[in-house]
């Protein structure tokens, strides 16, 4: 597979880049409104099956990374914040990526 551009070179919502941008995307597109960073799952009415839909989606932009979706979705569940998921995830990236190098 190619790989995917995991840099800050991508803009979208709210300014948001790569990862974050597509979690935020998938965030407005479940949840009806764009995320800050704080933003939490819970407090926004997020549910378990959106936390699967929200993950789903943010994971299609990195096809390669196997179990992200996993990821995501569990880090919604546990972290409920914005930013802890979007940080979770890109470190998941790092540590799949860095393993098959």
């Amino acid at each position: 597979m190619a790989d995917v551009d995991t840099s800050a070179t991508r803009h979208g919502a709210k300014g948001f880049d790569g990862l974050a941008a597509a979690l935020a995307q998938a965030w407005d597109s479940v949840l009806g409104s764009l995320p800050e960073e704080d933003s939490d799952f819970y407090d926004a009415g997020g549910t378990s099956i959106d936390a699967a839909r929200i993950a789903s989606q943010a994971a299609e932009w990195a096809p390669d990374v196997e179990d992200l979706d996993v990821t995501l979705m569990t880090s919604l569940l546990n972290e409920a914040r914005f930013g802890d998921v979007r940080r979770v995830g890109l470190e998941w990236i790092d540590r799949t990526r860095g393993a098959s190098a």
